[in-house]
């Protein structure tokens, strides 16, 4: 089976692994870009099996050359998850592609985004690409019931949910979290500082309620943090000097460093910051800890993945929809505070998603296979 590649997220060390595109270190210093993108496109390469791979820019018009060529050499469309489900979606020339190519459309966890769970109506053009695609699958795998609840609203009912294939990157079947045995003592915190209306319904309280519980879990456990692509977080990993002074300056300015735990996060970001360049990478730092929370799903479920306790955050429509998915702990930052971290990651937390985690990683694999694609889980 040969793939055209679609929304891609960075480039493939090979069928099965991806990175971030090859740039030069100014830009990969200076600029923002959201390595969760690039989690979910290497752990949908990972599950599936394909022989070759070609990219599709859908941002560029139709060409009847590369349509003829596409066809000659591939058999399907490979869309990897995301937030596509929303109102702002831009789907370029996407629309035009399917039907030029006409071929079968897979599509792995793709999810409904907004700051609470409240009805999407999609514009013409997003219910036209979505319909396309459902004309050429069997089957759209969702995320959870959020978004195969938005699909149905926007009259698209052939749809599955399948959650995300981060949490099955590991290819490990029987999969098992391991417990610290009195609760956990070295702990990973993901950290979220860009955030608009589509993510939380008030920002300012979502920075302020994170930058409190992340000086106290540094006061009670063997501390990190991982960022996820902001320039000022990746500065200071990278110690660049001129680069940390106006990173520094900036986080004073916006007040992420203020008078009240600006010390303590200056610090860590000092001393005990991971920037997350590959999701490689990322699988070998989280497999070091004994829990792992914060705000970026995709630092939460890889770390699940190689079998380090997850929970995340109720801030968005997307962590609740995939706590509910994977039958994960999920706190409001106020429940969270009230818990000691033992209790918040209690070993019977986690009874039913470890019991059922073995039946969800066939479904996700039969879902690949009865798409006509063969699966490596």
């Amino acid at each position: 089976m040969r793939a055209v590649l679609v929304k891609y997220s960075g480039r493939r060390l090979n069928n099965h692994k991806a990175v971030w595109f090859d740039v030069p270190f100014q830009e990969t210093l200076e600029s923002y870009y959201n390595t969760g993108d690039i989690c979910v496109y290497d752990s949908t390469l990972r599950v599936v099996d394909y022989e070759e791979g070609d990219i599709l820019n859908i941002d560029m018009p139709v060409s009847e050359a590369e349509v003829a060529r596409l066809k000659q050499r591939c058999n399907f469309v490979l869309l990897r998850g995301s937030n596509y489900i929303h109102e702002e979606m831009d789907w370029g020339h996407f629309l035009a592609w399917i039907e030029a190519l006409d071929m079968p459309v897979l599509c792995i966890g793709v999810g409904a985004q907004a700051e609470r769970e409240r009805p999407i109506i999609l514009p013409t053009e997003g219910r036209r690409v979505w319909q396309a695609i459902a004309d050429r699958t069997p089957s759209i795998g969702v995320r959870g019931a959020f978004s195969a609840e938005t699909m149905h609203r926007n009259g698209i009912h052939n749809v599955e949910i399948v959650g995300c294939p981060s949490i099955f990157r590991g290819l490990d079947r029987t999969m098992t979290l391991r417990h610290a045995p009195d609760g956990p003592k070295r702990v990973t915190f993901s950290l979220r500082r860009e955030v608009g209306n589509t993510y939380a319904v008030d920002p300012v309280a979502f920075q302020a309620t994170q930058k409190r519980i992340i000086a106290k879990l540094s006061l009670i456990s063997d501390f990190f943090l991982s960022c996820h692509g902001e320039p000022e977080e990746k500065a200071f990993f990278f110690k660049a000097p001129k680069h940390m002074e106006a990173a520094a300056a900036k986080l004073a300015a916006e007040g992420w460093f203020d008078e009240v735990t600006g010390r303590t996060l200056r610090d860590l970001y000092e001393r005990r910051l991971y920037y997350v360049g590959a999701p490689d990478d990322y699988d070998l730092y989280a497999a070091q800890f004994d829990a792992a929370l914060g705000y970026r799903v995709h630092a939460v479920l890889p770390a699940v993945a190689v079998g380090v306790p997850g929970v995340l955050f109720s801030y968005d429509t997307r962590s609740r929809e995939l706590a509910e998915t994977f039958d994960l702990p999920i706190y409001s930052p106020e429940e969270f505070e009230k818990q000691t971290l033992k209790d918040a990651f209690a070993p019977w937390r986690f009874e039913r998603f470890q019991s059922l985690f073995t039946e969800r990683y066939d479904r996700m694999k039969a879902f690949i296979e009865k798409n006509g694609v063969r699966s490596r889980m």
